[in-house]
C-alpha cells in the first residue's frame, strides 16, 4: 500500500511481482497513476520550506526522532525481527545471506548512532565574530521542506532508511520511492 497523509491507502491498479526463486506471484504492489499521485503532491505542498521542525520551531521533534531511533535499534536486536528483514530482502533481491545480514546490521547501527540526543546535534549551528564590536554571524542547518528520496534496488533497506531518516532528522518531509522490486522490506 501507499502511505500518504498518515494513512495506508490502496490504488486502482497493482503490479504483481514474481518470486525470484519460483517465478510464481509473490506480492502485489501499488501501480499508482498520475491521477492518484495528486494526493502525494498536495501533501508535499502543505509543508513549508521551513520544514516540519528546525532550530526555531517544533524542536521537541529532534528528541522524538531520537527516541524512534532508539526503539528501532532495540527492535532490530531481536533475532526474529532481524531475520525477518534479512529474509524479506533476500526474497526480493539476489543477495547472499551474509551480504543481507550486513545491510541490516549497518541499518541497525545507523539507528543506534542517532538514538537519544544525536538527532538534535545534527542541527548544530556555528557563530563567527564580526569585524565590529557586538557583530557576529550565525549559521544554521535548515530543512528544505518537501524532498524526494528515490532509491535503487540493490540496497532495499539500508539506502532508503538512511536517506529517509536523514531527511526527517533535519525537518524535511520526504516522499520515498523505492525500486518496485524492493518495496516489501522497506514497507
Amino acid at each position: 500500500m501507499n502511505l500518504v497523509g498518515g494513512e495506508w491507502k490502496g490504488t486502482e491498479n497493482y503490479l504483481t511481482l514474481p518470486d525470484p526463486m519460483t517465478g510464481k506471484p509473490m506480492l502485489s504492489i501499488p501501480d499508482t497513476s498520475m491521477v492518484e499521485a495528486e494526493e502525494f503532491i498536495q501533501s508535499m505542498k502543505e509543508v513549508s520550506k521551513t520544514g516540519l521542525h528546525n532550530p526555531f520551531k517544533n524542536k521537541e521533534r529532534y528528541l522524538m526522532l531520537g527516541a524512534v531511533c532508539r526503539k528501532t535499534a532495540e527492535v532490530l536486536h531481536d533475532p526474529e525481527v532481524f531475520d525477518f528483514f534479512v529474509d524479506a530482502t533476500m526474497r526480493c533481491i539476489p543477495k547472499s545471506r551474509a551480504q543481507t545480514e550486513g545491510e541490516v546490521r549497518v541499518t541497525r547501527q545507523f539507528y543506534e548512532n542517532f538514538s537519544g540526543d544525536q538527532v538534535r546535534f545534527l542541527a548544530e549551528a556555528f557563530r563567527i565574530p564580526g569585524d565590529h564590536t557586538g557583530q557576529f554571524s550565525t549559521g544554521y542547518r535548515w530543512p528544505l521542506g518537501p524532498v524526494s528520496v528515490i532509491t535503487p534496488f540493490n540496497f532495499p533497506i539500508e539506502i532508503p532508511a538512511l536517506q529517509m531518516m536523514g531527511a526527517l532528522f533535519m525537518g524535511n518531509k520526504p516522499l520515498v520511492k523505492s525500486d518496485s522490486k524492493a518495496t516489501m522490506p522497506l514497507e
